[in-house]
């Protein structure tokens, strides 16, 4: 009788462990995979911010982000302004999705995220900024013809100009009006990275380059110059009215195979140790002849090439002075009866660390360099270079082609 008692005691305990498993199978937490409704998003974050601290209230193209909310989980469609994102750059579950933004320009802003799974679809405001194409000019704009020049600027490759057939949307035409010239070109590179065209072998001087794209069913142009040598201040070939030997020393015609070739004309070059805020300064004279430079400076801009020994970058000239006053030290230009000089600071103004020895151009506001100064007649250009820092300056730059130009054509 007590065996079949016991018998009957274990078959309860079983059935009730049975019943206890079953009932952790009933209450077992969702998968964080599936979804229980419509996609909810209650914010969008820096992909940094994981602790969802500060929301994001717009994006820019190709931003990483994390988009918190409910029933996130199989993504099917998402997009911005229209713009679909990849199923590969989506990493989705139901809490949080992790995506990035495409990297195009829309026909339409919408400022509208869409976001689409199989249980429904989810709208949310959340503006993209959208970028204008960027274009400063040639990278060195005095390259001779023939040569592959990088554009200075953004953004080529989302307004068309990689697409080299005849019905792309962009274009780029190189014209000489006096000499009858005009041609149209492609890109030779367009990455997000670099872009780059040749100038055709005939080109001549004083051309203009005019780039023409779509943006959002409208066209816009910008014209950027090529090798203006009539607006060529000086070209150093002869006596321009020195102020001292020290200045005259530094003119070459790139037959020194250790600096830089000739772009057609002599320049300066810079080599040596100078001392710790010892002063090195020269001058030389021009005939200024653009009176409308001189009354509206505002306009137009000092243009030229510099060029550093790849084992010679540019030293960081830093700020020196107080907020509003002109920095001290390094190289100052600028036209003498300004009321004080200019700092040239390759480094911190055009972060220009090393040109590796290339030519670059740089422009500087015309009204910067003249600070008040009317010219006529018979200026001068001053360079100066005054290391400002604690240790000497160990140099090999170069300086040419200085030029008055329009800041836009």
């Amino acid at each position: 009788m007590i065996k079949n008692k016991l018998k009957y005691m274990a078959l309860a305990a079983a059935l009730v462990l049975t019943a206890s498993c079953s009932d952790v199978v009933d209450y077992s937490l969702p998968d964080r995979y599936s979804n229980n409704g419509a996609p909810e998003i209650s914010g969008i974050y820096d992909i940094s911010d994981s602790g969802y601290v500060n929301p994001l209230n717009k994006g820019v193209l190709n931003e990483m982000i994390r988009i918190k909310g409910a029933n996130l989980a199989n993504a099917k469609h998402v997009t911005f302004n229209g713009l679909e994102v990849k199923p590969s750059q989506i990493y989705a579950e139901s809490g949080v999705s992790y995506l990035r933004i495409p990297r195009a320009i829309p026909e339409k802003v919408t400022d509208t995220l869409v976001y689409e799974t199989n249980e429904g679809v989810a709208k949310y405001y959340f503006p993209v900024d959208i970028p204008e194409l960027k274009l400063d000019g040639l990278a060195n704009e005095f390259a001779y013809p023939g040569s592959r020049v990088q554009l200075e600027g953004d953004y080529f490759d989302l307004f068309g100009f990689n697409d080299t057939t005849a019905t792309s949307t962009a274009s780029i035409v190189i014209r000489n009006a006096e000499a009858g010239y005009e041609k149209t070109i492609h890109c030779d590179s367009c990455s997000e990275a670099y872009t780059s065209i040749t100038i055709p072998k005939d080109c001549p001087d004083n051309s203009l380059i005019t780039f023409s794209w779509q943006m959002m069913g409208q066209t816009k142009t910008k014209t950027i110059a090529y090798r203006m040598t009539k607006d060529l201040l000086f070209d150093f070939s002869g006596d321009v009215g020195w102020w001292n030997d020290w200045g005259k020393g530094l003119v070459q015609d790139g037959s020194d195979k250790t600096g830089p070739q000739s772009l057609g004309y002599k320049f300066l070059r810079i080599t040596g140790t100078y001392d710790a805020w010892s002063w090195n300064s020269t001058g030389f004279g021009c005939n200024w002849s653009n009176d409308d430079a001189a009354a509206h400076p505002e306009n137009y801009v000092l243009k030229f090439e510099i060029w550093s020994n790849t084992k010679h970058p540019f030293y960081d000239e830093g700020d020196n002075g107080p907020l509003g006053a002109n920095k001290n030290g390094g190289y100052l230009i600028t036209f003498n009866g300004a009321s004080s000089r200019h700092q040239f600071d390759p480094y911190g103004q055009y972060n220009i660390r090393n040109t590796n020895g290339e030519w670059r151009t740089v422009s500087i506001p015309l009204k910067d360099v003249l600070n008040g100064f009317t010219p006529s007649g018979w200026v001068a250009l001053e360079l100066v270079l005054q290391p400002n820092t604690s240790d000497a300056w160990d140099v090999d730059h170069a300086f040419g082609q200085f030029r008055v130009e329009p800041a836009n054509y």
